[in-house]
């Protein structure tokens, strides 16, 4: 039988038996918002665990919006016109709002890449600054602050902490450091430097398993939450969405009371029940496939997918490559899950040339390769990308299926279409 799977913006078909696949990849039928704009007015006027956005902008100055960069898919360029036109309405001008775009440790945005994600009018009527984790003088210190008896330093950009009204725009899917996406996490690593967010990753690095969905008891999480709080997120409003990438949800308000809401919805909306795992999981990143970097997320999936043993068939174009910002990452991915561990323990997110943050997302690349073998189909890594993950590299899905199943003749199949967004689930 065919199948097919996303890659990038387009689709790559393949045959399978159809009597070895035991899951397809399937998520819940939850329905779309019917008005997505009298729903964001709806949960920006009535938060949660917050005033009404309209009372909270009352008298304000400095209105800061953070906003993801093009590796999350928010709408913001439906949503913020809404936004501010509703606050113009309730006497904020203009001139009393901006923009701040919050990647993390990601490459900044193109002017085409702003101009998609927000509109052009939003573009043409309001200031809009990048966040850029390599620019020092951006950044304040703000001290440091503990989760336990882990101390992370804080350092956040200065144009957030300005603002006199601080929200935050996202979504909400699931992620392999954080649990999920979505709330705090617009701010840190949105607009943080690397040494906050190596300090916060690190922590995830060190917990028993890969805390994908893991949200309570996080302590990446927590850390990241314990930053907010430091550098007064005010206010924020995530979308959830469904498998069909339509807006499910708009949650509004407290950082931390709204965030949960938004994930009870984001649990519902993404979870793959598996009937069992299966001996071959054939993976597509989508829709987190610009890099590597992004594209571990559907390697991350299948890790909770493949049976101990098995083989993972990884597929994702990687269009830029391995990562941005992050030049030790491939030195990290080469070693062995315990040296990492080791030298991780060994480190300081003061000293950003180990680049801590690269080694937490090799931790998790290791755990996968210690449970399954990697296959992987992609143009745009490297061979020395590939060589250093491990990897084993093929031209197109028949060619690893076949080389697959010639390895485990009897194997089951599964299919994860959408593993950048997909949180298995084993139900029995």
């Amino acid at each position: 039988m065919r199948y097919s799977i996303p890659y990038g913006k387009s689709k790559l078909t393949f045959e399978a038996p159809e009597e070895r696949v035991i899951f397809t990849g399937e998520m819940r039928a939850i329905p779309k918002l019917n008005d997505i704009e009298a729903s964001l007015i709806q949960a920006i006027d009535n938060p949660i665990g917050a005033q009404p956005l309209r009372m909270l902008a009352k008298d304000k100055k400095n209105i800061v919006f953070l906003i993801e960069d093009g590796t999350r898919d928010t709408p913001l360029s439906i949503m913020m016109p809404v936004i501010t036109d509703y606050l113009n309405r309730h006497g904020v001008p203009d001139c009393a709002m901006s923009f701040l775009t919050a990647p993390g440790t990601h490459r900044v945005m193109t002017d085409e890449e702003i101009i998609e994600k927000l509109g052009p009018d939003m573009v043409r009527r309001f200031t809009i600054r990048q966040h850029d984790a390599n620019i020092a003088s951006d950044m304040k210190d703000l001290g440091t602050v503990s989760t336990g008896d882990y101390t992370i330093p804080v350092h956040v950009n200065k144009y957030a902490l300005e603002a006199d009204l601080l929200i935050g725009l996202g979504n909400i899917v699931p992620h392999s450091d954080a649990g999920f996406s979505g709330g705090a996490k617009i701010l840190q690593p949105g607009v943080c430097d690397f040494v906050t967010t190596s300090a916060t990753h690190a922590a995830a690095g060190f917990c028993p398993d890969i805390p994908l969905g893991m949200v309570e008891g996080n302590p990446c999480r927590r850390g990241i939450e314990e930053v907010a709080k430091k550098a007064n997120l005010a206010f924020i409003i995530n979308v959830v969405k469904n498998y069909n990438n339509e807006v499910a949800g708009i949650f509004a308000g407290d950082f931390l009371s709204a965030h949960r809401e938004g994930v009870k919805l984001a649990r519902e909306s993404f979870k793959v029940s598996l009937p069992k795992l299966a001996d071959i999981v054939i993976v597509s990143s989508s829709p987190a496939d610009l890099d590597y970097w992004q594209a571990e997320k559907g390697v991350t999936s299948a890790y909770f997918a493949v049976k101990e043993g098995g083989i993972i068939i990884f597929v994702s174009p990687c269009f830029e490559g391995l990562a941005h910002n992050h030049p030790r990452f491939r030195e990290w991915l080469s070693l062995p899950l315990e040296e990492t561990l080791k030298r991780l323990r060994q480190a300081s997110p003061e000293d950003t040339e180990v680049d801590i943050i690269s080694a937490v997302l090799a931790v998790c690349n290791s755990r996968v390769r210690n449970r399954a073998r990697i296959f992987s189909v992609s143009e745009g890594l490297h061979p020395e990308d590939i060589e250093a993950m491990q990897y084993t590299p093929f031209p197109n899905i028949e060619a690893a299926l076949s080389e697959a199943l010639a390895q485990i003749p009897q194997a089951t199949i599964g299919i994860l279409p959408k593993g950048g967004i997909s949180l298995p689930i084993l139900e029995s």
